[in-house]
């Protein structure tokens, strides 16, 4: 049975990290006045296994599904290897803007990134998404 606690403590150690600097904390998917209002497509990103220093790079949606319009006010990556870009147009009720995320890949193993995100509709709070998988060895 393979080992998890690698994961274990790169997920404790990017919580632990990462989520201080932001005004209130928060734990992956959990509940914030976003709900009912916009669906992040998906929570958790799973990559899989990627090549060594081959960017990954993948999308988040953010359907609107309220009937105001949607802002995202800010997008923060949990380290410097993981950039991300969003939509700074209002995204109105129905339709969805998506964030992109792109991991760097640059060490070798598992990984666990922690994306943070705030809207106007629940601007004080971080709305924690994730992003994981396993850098193979350099060739």
């Amino acid at each position: 049975m393979k080992n998890h606690s690698h994961l274990f403590f790169a997920l404790l150690f990017a919580c632990l990290y990462t989520l201080p600097a932001f005004s209130q904390q928060m734990e992956i998917g959990d509940p914030t006045k976003n709900d009912g209002k916009v669906k992040w497509i998906p929570m958790q990103i799973e990559t899989g296994d990627v090549p060594y220093a081959v960017p990954v790079e993948r999308s988040i949606e953010a359907r609107n599904i309220s009937t105001e319009d949607l802002v995202i006010l800010n997008v923060i990556s949990g380290c410097h290897c993981t950039v991300v870009d969003w939509p700074k147009e209002p995204i109105p009720p129905g339709k969805s803007g998506f964030i992109k995320v792109v991991f760097d890949a640059l060490k070798e193993g598992e990984f666990y990134k922690v994306i943070s995100i705030s809207t106007n509709f629940d601007p004080e709070t971080q709305l924690a998404l994730g992003m994981t998988g396993k850098v193979l060895p350099k060739q």
